[in-house]
């Protein structure tokens, strides 16, 4: 049976992972010389922390004080792309209504996201996300764990709601968010994706439903276990 639900947001809850890209794409020729491409991002960017993208291209020696300057302006960047494109800047259909019904349950909720907390505190205020979630209990970049593949960030979300991962289900849209819910040991895997392309996230172990918005919520927790995350 799941007992709690875990929201990954970034291209989970809102369809904002072009803007990422966008802003990927071009701050890490501007700065290393280095090109690449959007399907690198998809697979290499999109979910994972800044510091460890940092890292992999601007090298290991990068400082910490450099890490969060280049984060800071990356991540305002990406924020005025947001409020630029107030239209596509929406929570995806059905999210409102499924956050009700899951409130109404009584069913424990929380985000576990590898936003860090400027990005997060503009996402509480601009969705009223203090509506469905304890800000004390979302799970957000905050530069104390490995970020996603490692398992931590589940780990940590299914602590905050005191229940054990594999009684979990957790949304994402990455694949390396998938692949953290793997190594995290939870239960039941919903991949939230624009084309429903359930091949994409089979090298990360798979996911038990692809889904492209999150009507007729109710079949998310009819989910039966398969064992296969463990």
């Amino acid at each position: 049976m799941i007992k709690a639900v875990i929201f990954d947001f970034n291209g989970t809850m809102i369809f904002d992972s072009d803007f990422h890209r966008r802003v990927w794409f071009e701050f890490i020729p501007r700065y290393t010389g280095r090109r690449v491409t959007y399907e690198e991002i998809d697979k290499n960017m999109l979910g994972r922390d800044n510091a460890s993208i940092l890292r992999k291209y601007f090298g290991e020696h990068i400082s910490e004080q450099k890490i969060e300057e280049l984060t800071q302006e990356k991540e305002a960047a990406y924020r005025r792309l947001c409020l630029a494109n107030k239209e596509r800047f929406v929570l995806v259909d059905g999210v409102v209504e499924f956050l009700d019904y899951l409130k109404e349950k009584g069913m424990p909720t929380t985000i576990a996201t590898g936003s860090e907390i400027s990005n997060l505190k503009f996402y509480y205020e601009h969705f009223e996300l203090w509506r469905w979630f304890d800000f004390d209990r979302i799970v957000y970049d905050d530069g104390s764990f490995p970020g996603k593949p490692a398992p931590d960030i589940y780990l940590r979300a299914a602590a905050a709601l005191k229940t054990e991962p594999a009684d979990c289900l957790v949304f994402e849209d990455a694949h390396s968010g998938v692949l953290a819910a793997h190594n995290a040991g939870i239960g039941y895997i919903v991949a939230v994706s624009e084309t429903e392309d359930a091949s994409f996230f089979d090298s990360a172990g798979g996911v038990d439903l692809v889904t492209k918005n999150f009507l007729g919520y109710t079949r998310f927790l009819e989910l039966e276990p398969k064992g296969n995350h463990a």
